[in-house]
């Protein structure tokens, strides 16, 4: 069953590509470093002891921009939803990790975030509704089609 390039794919292409632009804008705020994008984080925190926090970083956006060239090169949902779940759960992860890490260094718990993060979210979460739009409007190759 493979999907036609829809309304609903194309939720999924902007939230994927929202997600990829809202890592490349300052996305954290590190207390007397200032605020980083993906690159800059994951230089930051590429140290021993604290490197996966740039590992997770550096995967979401991948996988962010992974989903948008399935989008270009494939009409199989099942790639798209691979994508946008890897990204949350690294995601999930990175989120995760700078809390503690936060915590260790006695920081406000949710200082970091800063407007990347936000985009980002939001654009993780519009993927996600145009993925369940995509189910939901999946139609048998046999079955009539509907007008």
């Amino acid at each position: 069953m493979t999907l036609k390039k829809s309304k609903d794919r194309m939720m999924f292409l902007i939230g994927m590509a929202a997600t990829f632009i809202g890592l490349l804008i300052p996305f954290i705020s590190v207390p007397d470093e200032g605020v980083m994008n993906v690159f800059q984080g994951a230089s930051f925190f590429n140290e021993p002891g604290i490197a996966y926090i740039s590992t997770f970083m550096v995967i979401v956006w991948l996988a962010a921009l992974a989903g948008v060239v399935l989008y270009f090169v494939t009409d199989f949902m099942v790639a798209d939803f691979i994508a946008w779940l890897v990204g949350a759960a690294f995601g999930i992860a990175h989120t995760v990790s700078m809390c503690l890490y936060s915590v260790e260094n006695e920081y406000s718990l949710f200082g970091w975030i800063f407007i990347g993060s936000i985009i980002a979210f939001v654009g993780m979460t519009l993927a996600l509704v145009g993925l369940i739009l995509q189910a939901i409007h999946i139609q048998h190759p046999l079955a009539p089609k509907a007008e």
